[in-house]
């Protein structure tokens, strides 16, 4: 952005592990005279953008990449190769009177649903607000072919647990590609009532975190802050921090997710943040007596049952396997399994009698775990 006209351009940046990223000079447009920079076009309709490799497309097709913008509604582009684009050729994709659209609007490919799929704003006018006669809210898109798509309707909106001054600012969407059925959202929240002592603008902001099962209909049972402004007051404004596009994974029990910080000042940047594989959200128990909870029952496939977990050192778990009625199973009680500690990604369960679980796959099991000083962040049936 230069702050002087609030021009903006499109940049590139590669790397080969996410956390150590290079600028390389592409000559594809002029900027103080030279063209040795890493900008992808001088063109004036790119803002905003959210890019996606299309799995639906060969190599070397040349709409393998996917794109939209912002300007003049939501606009279309493809490419081959991911650096040069050109408009496709049912633009907008959604007209101005469709919007409004002034936010960083997502783009997707849903492999369940066989779906494009934006994720964009929109004005939730059942609860008061000062924005359009109601409050930034999310709605979402859809498209079987990339150029002709739905009319946008709500799918996450304030409501009565939330702040007066709450707004869904931006929603960072993500379809998970570790497991089925499985949305992550981590929209930016504009609390627009409170200005920091200092700031130059009305708001403060932090990132919050939601997920879903079909990308619709969505769970926002942890309502506390995901990512705070932190430490810097310089992060004490509106609109910081603003959470980036996907999940990529950095190392073996790691993934990454950015976010830009720093938003009104010269020296605004992007900071990577770190979960565990699989660790956004927790179940965690206390440090005196048993915590507990129960799934729905389920009907797995596989032969053992693998839980991503952490203990302190003097913290341990247990699992037990249910009947739909609530019944433990003969065999695989609480008094049937050795307390677990560690820190695991995918431990193993087992019983006293082990852990082949192959004679109870298809039937409806449930999970009931209890856990003193520890957190279990997920869970999986295996095969191997």
């Amino acid at each position: 952005v230069d702050a002087r006209t609030d021009r903006t351009w499109v940049c590139y940046a590669e790397s080969r592990d996410g956390i150590h990223w290079d600028k390389p000079s592409l000559g594809l447009a002029s900027h103080g005279g030279s063209t040795a920079n890493n900008i992808l076009s001088d063109r004036k309709d790119l803002f905003n953008i959210s890019v996606i490799v299309d799995p639906n497309e060969k190599a070397g097709s040349d709409r393998r990449y996917k794109m939209i913008s912002r300007v003049g509604g939501i606009t279309g582009f493809v490419s081959g190769d991911g650096l040069h684009w050109r408009p496709v050729e049912t633009n907008p994709l959604l007209r101005r009177d469709q919007g409004p659209f002034d936010s960083h609007n997502i783009l997707l490919w849903d492999d369940e649903a066989r779906k494009y799929v934006i994720y964009l704003r929109g004005i939730d006018k059942s609860v008061p607000g000062e924005f359009g006669g109601g409050r930034r809210a999310i709605r979402r898109s859809e498209s079987t072919d990339f150029l002709h798509w739905s009319e946008p309707k709500l799918v996450v909106t304030a409501d009565a647990s939330d702040p007066a001054d709450f707004h869904f600012y931006t929603n960072a969407a993500v379809k998970y590609e570790r497991a089925a059925r499985v949305f992550l959202m981590f929209p930016m929240i504009l609390h627009q009532g409170r200005t920091y002592p200092g700031a130059p603008n009305p708001g403060v902001s932090e990132v919050v975190f939601a997920s879903s099962r079909d990308g619709i209909h969505w769970d926002r049972l942890l309502r506390q802050a995901y990512i705070e402004p932190g430490l810097d007051e310089r992060n004490w404004v509106d609109r910081n921090p603003i959470m980036g596009q996907g999940v990529v994974p950095t190392g073996p029990g790691e993934l990454s997710l950015y976010y830009s910080e720093l938003f009104r000042s010269p020296e605004s940047r992007m900071r990577r943040a770190t979960v565990r594989t699989d660790g956004f959200v927790s179940a965690r128990g206390p440090y005196t007596g048993w915590g507990e909870f129960t799934t729905r029952p389920l009907r797995f496939t596989g032969r053992r049952l693998e839980l991503n977990f952490r203990t302190s050192g003097g913290g341990s778990l247990q699992v037990a396997l249910e009947d739909e009625g609530g019944r433990a199973l003969d065999g695989f009680g609480f008094d049937d399994c050795p307390e677990i500690f560690g820190d695991k990604i995918e431990g193993i369960v087992r019983w006293k009698k082990g852990e082949d679980l192959t004679g109870l796959a298809g039937k409806p099991v449930r999970l009931r775990v209890r856990l003193r000083d520890a957190e279990v962040f997920a869970f999986r049936f295996a095969s191997e």
